[in-house]
């Protein structure tokens, strides 16, 4: 906000996500679905220090909203909060 930037997008990998997730530093995700199943080898979106052991360490988030894009789906979701163990 002191240099006037509102809003910073980025598209990265697992890691840096993660990293800017455990950081504080996602208010809001913007997620393109494709209607497609990779499987097991596929990368996961957040890269984070160990899997959850309860339910209770998930980071809940609010739909805002949900678009289709083409064959693909772009959704808008707020966090509601940070991985607990983080």
């Amino acid at each position: 906000a002191e240099r006037g930037i509102n809003e910073v997008h980025v598209e990265a990998g697992a890691k840096l996500n993660g990293a800017l997730l455990a950081a504080g530093r996602i208010d809001e995700l913007l997620l393109y679905l494709a209607p497609s199943l990779l499987g097991d080898p596929a990368r996961g979106m957040f890269a984070l220090p160990a899997p959850l052991s309860r339910l209770a360490q998930r980071v809940p988030l609010s739909i805002r909203s949900v678009d289709r894009v083409g064959e693909d789906w772009r959704v808008v979701a707020r966090l509601l909060g940070r991985p607990a163990d983080v």
